[in-house]
């Protein structure tokens, strides 16, 4: 990676970039971000800072569809089993909240599946992302709705004005069923829009 002309990234998601066999940033033209994403090590500030790069060399990810699929055939496969053992292992201050929002999130729609991505509990519709807790936040519940089409839906939980992606914040119990039902509109207005 030292003659590698990638921007400044994690150790994790530069050794994921190395063992897919990517050694130079034009190589990523050839992939879309969405398909970069799903390397285990590759989090969303590290594809910022790719997509920068790429930009800045009048570069940009392969485009793929709105809604890109996390794998290319067959039915994506829910992960409960492992969020469940992530879960009991967690060791966090609003555990209890993240479950009450996992809880939620699942009620959503049968077809949602569950894994471990990002060292936390994330979900996808037939395979299209739509939200991943990111458990770094300890103050309060973070979640990141990170899908090419999230700009699209309009609600007053979702915050940020990033390209492919908005947060949401949820401070204790109270605060997560005050906005339950903002919550399921945002996820149900999603998957109408994956859904095409």
């Amino acid at each position: 990676m030292a003659n590698s002309n990638f921007p400044k990234i994690g150790a994790p998601a530069a050794r994921a970039l190395e063992a897919a066999g990517y050694t130079n940033l034009k190589q990523l033209t050839r992939v879309t971000e969405a398909e970069l994403a799903q390397l285990h090590g590759m989090g969303p500030n590290a594809l910022g800072k790719l997509r920068d790069a790429l930009k800045a060399e009048g570069l940009s990810f392969k485009q793929g569809q709105a809604g890109e699929k996390l794998r290319k055939k067959g039915s994506p496969v829910s992960r409960t089993d492992k969020v469940e053992e992530f879960l009991r292992e967690l060791s966090h201050p609003l555990k209890a909240e993240v479950e009450a929002v996992r809880s939620i999130i699942k009620s959503v729609n049968k077809d949602i599946a569950e894994e471990v991505k990002w060292k936390a509990p994330s979900f996808n519709y037939q395979g299209d992302y739509l939200v991943t807790f990111n458990l770094r936040d300890t103050k309060r519940i973070h979640l990141v709705f990170h899908n090419p089409l999230i700009p699209q839906v309009k609600s007053e939980i979702l915050e940020g004005d990033y390209i492919d992606r908005r947060m949401a914040y949820f401070a204790d119990m109270q605060d997560i069923q005050t906005k339950k039902s903002l919550l399921v509109k945002v996820l149900n207005d999603l998957i109408e829009l994956i859904k095409g």
